[in-house]
């Protein structure tokens, strides 16, 4: 990437770099004069933007390619370091922390589903059980089932493909109402918890072709792999891996999306980090986070979008400062001073902010910071 021209100045030249720092699309190393910038990305978000401009129907076929089920590319490993570096208010992690997330999950998964339901519905749902009559059936069972799932998530936190199996269970039972038979988001009993055989899957919109081996074992030991490969990585590495490879490899008849964002809670769960209950990650995002990967083989776009949505999780998670609890105080800006940390390294200059990190390095020496 070249960003020096005989009419850069010195300064535009700073701010553009800031920029790329804060979209993703570089990653700063080192520090002061021997500071340098890397690509992250073979593509640019511009090049990603330019490149679905196209339909699905118009944009070439995109067939599995098993090689993106290497641990690469995937978040980059610094930003997954700290993500984890910014939990230094995080609430105990007990059933009053539980009842909180059992909202923010259902509601902000189910949004990413295409659900009607509001924070306030699936509030009034999964903890007073009262459903909104003027809603569909199949958004109250979907939100139900978010919740099941995140409670087995809670109890069984062990990343292995039985324990899998059993959210994805959970999260596409039909609860044998009639009425969703045709809905995308349930399956029939057979189909549940299994990893498909027979089935072949297409994906709305897109032009990715998932892998389809009729009659044999390939989906469960696709899998298996992705499992295995998790176990080897740091915590949030995992969490980004399983979200994106459990997807792409498609191993359900459906519901593959769902099965993958409460997996890649498990490793942040085992390790003791805040789980991502996805807030605040906006569907359209989401969507062409996970579309760059299929048919790109780009993280570039879902990194960011599980940064963003990450540091939103643990900020709801928290014992926020005094100073972030007032009225008419910037949160949004909050959240945007964590994502450039996890972005670029610098700790955030407000002290209210920086609260998340914790004590600054070598505070307790009585160094400046």
């Amino acid at each position: 990437m070249e960003l020096v021209g005989d009419s850069m100045s010195r300064s535009t030249l700073n701010r553009t770099l800031s920029t790329l720092v804060s979209q993703g699309s570089v990653i700063p190393l080192g520090r002061g004069p021997a500071r340098r910038y890397v690509t992250s990305s073979p593509f640019s978000l511009a090049d990603v933007e330019a490149f679905f401009q196209r339909p699905a129907n118009m944009r070439p076929l995109a067939p599995f390619r098993e090689e993106l089920l290497a641990t690469t590319p995937n978040i980059d490993p610094q930003r997954a370091r700290r993500c984890a570096q910014i939990q230094a208010l995080a609430n105990p992690m007990d059933l009053k922390y539980l009842s909180r997330f059992l909202v923010d999950y259902s509601w902000a998964s189910g949004i990413l589903e295409g659900s009607s339901y509001s924070e306030i519905d699936t509030e009034a749902l999964v903890v007073y059980g009262e459903r909104d009559a003027d809603k569909p059936m199949e958004d109250a069972v979907l939100a139900l089932n978010l919740k099941r799932a995140a409670e087995h998530l809670w109890t069984h936190r062990e990343l292995s493909v039985e324990n899998i199996c059993a959210m994805h269970a959970l999260l596409t039972d039909d609860h044998g109402l009639p009425e969703l038979t045709a809905s995308d988001h349930f399956l029939p009993k057979e189909q549940r918890g299994v990893t498909r055989v027979y089935e072949d899957v297409n994906l709305a919109n897109s032009a990715y072709l998932p892998p389809h081996r009729p009659g044999t074992s390939h989906a469960r030991d696709m899998l298996l792999r992705i499992v295995d490969t998790a176990k080897a990585l740091e915590p949030v590495e995992a969490a980004v891996y399983l979200l994106t490879r459990i997807a792409y490899v498609q191993s359900f008849a459906n519901g593959n999306k769902r099965t993958a964002r409460i997996a890649a809670n498990l490793p942040l769960l085992a390790a003791g980090l805040v789980p991502s209950s996805f807030v605040d990650i906006t569907k359209a995002r989401y969507i062409r986070g996970m579309a760059a990967f299929y048919e790109l083989g780009s993280m570039l776009v879902i990194e960011q979008a599980f940064i963003h949505g990450y540091v939103r999780s643990i900020m709801r998670s928290s014992n926020l400062p005094v100073a972030l609890r007032r009225a008419n105080v910037d949160l949004d800006g909050a959240a945007r001073q964590l994502c450039d940390f996890i972005n670029s390294g610098k700790r955030p200059k407000a002290s209210a902010v920086a609260a998340f990190l914790g004590a600054p390095p070598n505070a307790g020496a009585g160094s400046a910071a």
